[in-house]
């Protein structure tokens, strides 16, 4: 029986998604899953609550950066957008959707909550440049304290070329959003914005004043790409807060530099659901260049991972709940 491109296609991420699963088995396995686990039963409650908290100060974060790209006529209030952005990091992470997937869903959640579709697809891709380009100054600062802390590190070299190769594409990024290379960005804005609406001529019309409009807010895209500088830095804080819950006495800049090239790597592997596997052999990796033990490292991966399991789903439990919801009006209203 042959199977379709298109059903070969749609099982490469479920066959991704298990041999990272086959990597974390492997790694607890070599390691030991018995320091793995008394490292996890040894983090108290309020070590754990810490941990939890730390990611939703991040959140909310994020939230105000998109935020900062929405006027207030655009109805995009602050606890719309940090709800949205829960949202699309919820299902781009844990549902079988691609990155893009929660760039879309997220989108529409802010438009649920009144945001006109044109002002949330631009104001998600203007969302996504920023946190983008802060994220290269991330990763620039913590390749420049392992250079310091670590100088003979492996990892120097192949982090440095790939934070210049990405710095020269965040540069193409920003020209061609408002040069020749335009028709690509709107064609994404547009697969955000759905095609929904008085027809593609007005979508396309309006998703590009909503664009053009955003790109001449400049205050506004710097205090986004701030904001989210702070939330980069605010991950090494949340990865400080996690070793001292497993009891490794790190210091702040350390985790810093830990979590920056954690974000280097798992760049690499956005095609693999969850980064799973990746997510946790970087941390081994990482952890060990600054003598934390492989069951100490892997323990904070897997910690991490059950961070963001406890958050993500309340969020998808409500999200689906106001998604039937809207649903049900809308078979009312035909």
């Amino acid at each position: 029986m042959n199977i379709s491109l298109s059903a070969k296609s749609k099982l490469i991420p479920a066959i991704l998604a298990l041999a990272g699963l086959a990597v974390v088995t492997g790694l607890i396995t070599y390691i030991g899953a018995g320091g793995v686990l008394r490292a996890l039963t040894s983090v108290s409650a309020a070590g754990l609550a810490a941990y939890i908290g730390a990611q939703l100060v991040i959140l909310l974060g994020l939230g105000l950066a998109w935020r900062m790209l929405l006027r207030s006529r655009q109805k995009g209030s602050f606890w719309l957008c940090v709800w949205g952005r829960a949202v699309r990091d919820a299902t781009g992470e844990f549902l079988p959707f691609s990155q893009v997937g929660g760039y879309v869903i997220g989108a529409r959640v802010i438009t649920l909550g009144g945001v006109a579709t044109a002002d949330a697809a631009a104001s998600t891709l203007g969302d996504i440049t920023t946190e983008f380009l802060a994220q290269l100054v991330f990763v620039g600062a913590g390749l420049a304290i392992l250079s310091r802390k670590v100088p003979g590190s492996h990892l120097l070299l192949p982090v440095a070329i790939g934070l210049a190769v990405a710095v020269a594409l965040g540069v193409g990024l920003i020209v061609a959003q408002r040069g020749a290379g335009a028709k690509l960005f709107r064609g994404l804005a547009l697969r955000i914005a759905g095609t929904t609406g008085q027809g593609a001529v007005e979508n396309v019309r309006r998703l590009q004043a909503a664009l053009d409009n955003m790109y001449t807010q400049h205050h506004r895209l710097a205090w986004s790409a701030f904001i989210h500088l702070l939330c980069w830095l605010g991950t090494g804080t949340a990865s400080y807060i996690g070793f001292q819950a497993l009891g490794v006495d790190l210091s702040w800049l350390d985790a810093v530099c830990i979590e920056a090239m954690l974000h280097a790597i798992m760049a690499l592997a956005f095609f693999i659901p969850g980064r799973v596997g990746v997510q946790e052999a970087a941390y081994t990796l990482l952890g060990g260049l600054f003598g934390i033990p492989p069951d100490i490292a892997l323990s904070l991966s897997l910690l991490r991972r059950a961070r963001d399991f406890i958050i993500a789903v309340p969020v998808l439990v409500v999200w689906q709940g106001l998604e039937a919801r809207q649903l049900k009006l809308n078979m009312n209203a035909g």
